[in-house]
């Protein structure tokens, strides 16, 4: 044992013990009651199945994107549409995140949960097309902007301490652990990273930090329409993962239930991204 570990360790004995009870087991069903989550990229795709899966269980939900009349086409369909309210957030505008994140605040008198699920991919160009241009757009939305938008909602949440723990949940993606030459897999593989980083410096507070990380979904954004042949060849299980797949796990890592998980990149992917790297 170093001579670091063992000041540590006579420090902590010196120091008064806290009184930690055993927390009352909370049906993963009711753990969201009351509670009020911000998602951004909300207006489709994992982002919207997530916050139908929340509002489902008895959350209020910030739902927000960038575009108006999307939003107000994706309150469609929610168990408690009372409790959804739009809100146009884009993240890529960093001048007008700390303003936004405020608002949150004020829409329901609090915010529990944030979760970011908006990404953009690359289309269409390889390393050696790559613009500077087309590098900045996906790196300034999938990790600068994601990287201010959570350390203004720690700030907020810090001045308003609570007893239940708040959390925080960034959509990654297998992406992230496979080799990356485009913007999009290396913002992934940034994701991730920040994931260990926040959950450590965050914890503390009574914040706790996770990442997901689904492979091909079967949503709209990949012209994925109901009743569509979901055979794949990127997993294991030679299918497309479905948005309730990934929205019941996010479920789980947002809620008490998970309180234990800090700091992990759980992947939805049949495999890909753990064992099967494409």
């Amino acid at each position: 044992m170093g001579v670091k570990s063992v000041i540590k360790r006579i420090i902590q004995s010196t120091k008064e013990k806290e009184v930690v009870p055993i927390p009352q087991e909370v049906d993963i069903n009711q753990s969201l009651d009351g509670k009020v989550a911000v998602i951004i990229g909300g207006s489709g795709g994992i982002g919207l199945s997530i916050a139908k899966n929340l509002n489902k269980n008895g959350c209020k939900i910030i739902l927000c994107g960038t575009n108006a009349e999307k939003l107000e086409k994706s309150l469609e369909g929610f168990s408690n549409p009372s409790y959804v309210s739009p809100m146009v957030f884009n993240i890529a505008n960093t001048e007008t995140i700390e303003e936004n994140v405020k608002k949150t605040f004020s829409i329901f008198g609090k915010v529990d949960i944030l979760i970011n699920s908006a990404g953009v991919h690359t289309e269409n160009v390889d390393f050696f097309t790559m613009t500077p241009d087309e590098f900045d757009r996906v790196m300034n939305i999938n990790i600068k902007g994601v990287y201010f938008v959570c350390r203004e909602f720690a700030k907020e949440m810090k001045q308003r301490p609570t007893q239940s723990k708040r959390h925080m949940l960034l959509v990654s993606s297998s992406r992230g652990a496979e080799p990356a030459w485009s913007p999009y897999g290396l913002s992934k593989w940034s994701l991730n990273g920040l994931t260990q980083g926040l959950a450590q410096l965050l914890l503390p507070d009574g914040i706790i930090v996770n990442s997901i990380a689904p492979g091909s979904t079967a949503t709209d954004l990949i012209g994925v329409k109901e009743g569509d042949n979901i055979f794949s060849w990127e997993n294991g299980n030679k299918r497309l993962v479905m948005p309730d797949e990934v929205s019941n796990v996010a479920r789980l890592l947002v809620s008490s239930s998970g309180d234990m998980i800090v700091g992990q990149t759980i992947y939805v992917s049949g495999g890909r991204g753990v064992f099967d790297i494409r």
